[in-house]
């Protein structure tokens, strides 16, 4: 297993059993056939290229990462059915039976920055996550469990807080924390139907019509960040997002972009503001 996950470009993995895990949607382990004695391969999927994105998150002009899940998942099934034809797996990223974050933090992956994101030290914040669930033991799966690993902490510059364009990192005793309350620039440019007018200032003053990277890339760690190994993010990447280029896109096409979930409505919104101000200066 280790041979084929490091073949894919996944360096960072590490096996919990599912007790230690906490569940969240108990309903999609027992509709995959699994009790509390399976155990759980985590996984890192880092996602930045060498392409940076004039107007979108970094994860926006990639494609849509479930895709490479999706992919993945079906060439793990033939790699372990081979051997283990009758053992149970199942791939999860997103849509999840556990609190992910968690999972990957007691693994020994990351650990929570102040802007409420998982921090890797080789690739800091840019990684998505997910886990392979299976009733296979650390014998068969030639990976032992991890130790209990001593979660790294934060470094607690405030950097994410001085920059975040609406205040959603707030000082609290001392520390810089998530605030999920307001609402943050990402979740201004997801936002269905008409925006107010504070919530465009924010969209045309930061130049992105999908997310925000601002507490991203100024993190200590994005500084030293490597780009990711994984060949299906460094290929079919949007540099810049227009309405011709939107236009262009087939709905085939469409539904392969991380933004398409929302529909095409929202994304066109937010580029006919930004293209206006882009020609009012």
């Amino acid at each position: 297993m280790k041979d084929f996950l490091l073949n894919e470009g996944i360096e960072f993995f590490a096996l919990v059993p599912l007790s230690r895990c906490k569940v969240i949607k108990e309903y999609l382990l027992t509709k995959n056939g699994f009790d509390e004695n399976a155990n759980l391969i985590m996984m890192l999927f880092p996602y930045r290229s060498v392409h940076t994105p004039v107007n979108l998150s970094v994860y926006a002009s990639v494609m849509d990462y479930h895709l490479y899940v999706k992919g993945l998942e079906a060439r793990l099934h033939e790699y372990v059915s081979a051997k283990f034809p009758s053992a149970k797996f199942k791939v999860f990223a997103d849509h999840s039976p556990i609190d992910e974050v968690h999972g990957a933090c007691i693994s020994g992956l990351g650990f929570i920055g102040d802007n409420g994101l998982l921090i890797n030290e080789k690739y800091s914040s840019f990684v998505f996550l997910g886990e392979c669930v299976t009733d296979l033991t650390p014998k068969e799966l030639g990976i032992e469990y991890a130790q209990d690993a001593k979660v790294k902490e934060c470094l607690h510059c405030g950097r994410c807080a001085a920059v975040c364009p609406s205040g959603c990192i707030k000082k609290a005793g001392g520390v810089d924390e998530f605030n999920p309350k307001s609402l943050c620039l990402s979740a201004i440019t997801q936002k269905k139907g008409v925006l107010s007018q504070e919530e465009s200032r924010q969209i045309l003053e930061n130049g992105s019509v999908w997310g925000c990277d601002i507490c991203q890339n100024v993190c200590p760690y994005t500084k030293k960040a490597e780009y990711t190994p994984i060949e299906f993010f460094k290929n079919n990447v949007i540099t810049e997002l227009s309405s011709e280029l939107l236009r262009g896109l087939s709905d085939e096409e469409f539904s392969s972009r991380p933004f398409a979930w929302r529909g095409r409505s929202v994304i066109e919104r937010n580029l006919t503001l930004f293209e206006k101000g882009k020609i009012n200066g």
